[in-house]
């Protein structure tokens, strides 16, 4: 079944990237990429009543006093909602823990994981920061506070399946595990590298994160 979802993926990839052909101008994939984007957003504008604006309201009752972040207008095809759970400072640390949904329009599928962001502050330099934390970390049953987030998870979970039926989840594992070369996701570039490697996460369901997040299970 994982081997099914990675081929239904990888098949929506080709359809929306000139995988190999990075230098294809006007791919119908791209035009059809910025169509679903521009209708987003204007609905957004708009505040009309939208699959977005129905998820929303959806989660937000699963939150209980938790903070809820809409993150659907970044410029991708994709809704992206987050729960703030915490943020953590020790020393010159600093660590921020949201739960994350995403929900690809570009592909029947959603995902969720627990994103923790660290920044570091002091005089350690950019590149020390680099190699003491990954800035972005993602993960769900090892992290230390999936047992209290997990029924927050299974509710939204549900209720996600239930606006929408025909999607089906996808364990953050395979999409970030899973890496597609020859092509960038909307909004990056390969910067004439064209090995560059990108993960299936980044190509249907959210380009924000950077190129490699530190991942666990």
């Amino acid at each position: 079944m994982e081997q099914d979802a990675i081929y239904y993926l990888l098949k929506k990839v080709h359809e929306f990237y000139p995988v190999g052909m990075t230098t294809l101008a006007e791919y119908p994939g791209e035009k059809k990429i910025m169509e679903i984007i521009e209708k987003k957003i204007n609905a957004m504008i708009a505040e009309e009543d939208t699959l977005g604006s129905a998820l929303r309201e959806a989660i937000k009752l699963s939150t209980g006093d938790y903070q809820l972040f809409d993150l659907s207008s970044r410029q991708f095809p994709c809704y992206l909602i987050g729960i703030f759970y915490e943020e953590d400072t020790s020393g010159d640390l600093s660590r921020r823990t949201f739960l994350l949904f995403t929900i690809s329009l570009l592909c029947n599928c959603y995902t969720y994981f627990i994103h923790d962001y660290y920044r570091v502050f002091g005089q350690i330099t950019f590149s020390q920061r680099r190699k003491m934390y990954p800035i972005d970390s993602v993960s769900l049953v090892s992290h230390a506070s999936f047992e209290k987030i997990k029924p927050i998870v299974e509710s939204v979970s549900m209720k996600i399946e239930n606006i929408l039926p025909t999607y089906k989840y996808v364990s953050h594992l395979q999409l970030f595990g899973s890496k597609v070369t020859g092509a960038a996701p909307y909004g990056k570039s390969i910067d004439d590298n064209p090995t560059q490697s990108y993960s299936i996460y980044h190509f249907l369901f959210d380009s924000y994160f950077e190129e490699n997040p530190h991942v666990a299970p």
